[in-house]
């Protein structure tokens, strides 16, 4: 059974993609300090600009599950799949992600922080 609304689901989406994104940010934060780019502080700029607005956003949704009563415990992996356990004012509920739509949708909210249309 599922207790909260699209809103509500797609919040916790949000909550559950945010810290994924910041963490694939840091990681190429730290490849671009590694290479021998000739101009690397435009890229460093820009991906500390983009951790930033993530982090705001973060920030944002987190106060917003807080007054809907909505608390999300982390992610168990599996191979395939990640569980996050969700209580939804009182409420248990288990939400299941394939790690292959994680993926993706980090890859999507990447690009849309970097402002990127794809074809």
């Amino acid at each position: 059974m599922q207790y909260g609304n699209e809103e509500e689901r797609s919040l916790i989406e949000k909550f559950v993609m945010y810290p994924i994104v910041l963490t694939l940010f840091n990681r190429d934060l730290q490849v671009v300090n590694r290479s021998p780019f000739k101009l690397k502080q435009p890229y460093i700029l820009l991906i500390e600009q983009m951790m930033n607005q993530v982090s705001k956003d973060l920030h944002d949704v987190r106060l917003d599950l807080q007054k809907r009563k909505i608390k999300v415990m982390d992610g168990r992996r599996d191979n395939d799949i990640t569980e996050y356990e969700i209580f939804i004012r009182g409420y248990r509920e288990i939400m299941r992600f394939p790690n292959v739509h994680l993926r993706n949708k980090a890859e999507t909210l990447m690009l849309t922080y970097l402002r990127v249309t794809t074809s």
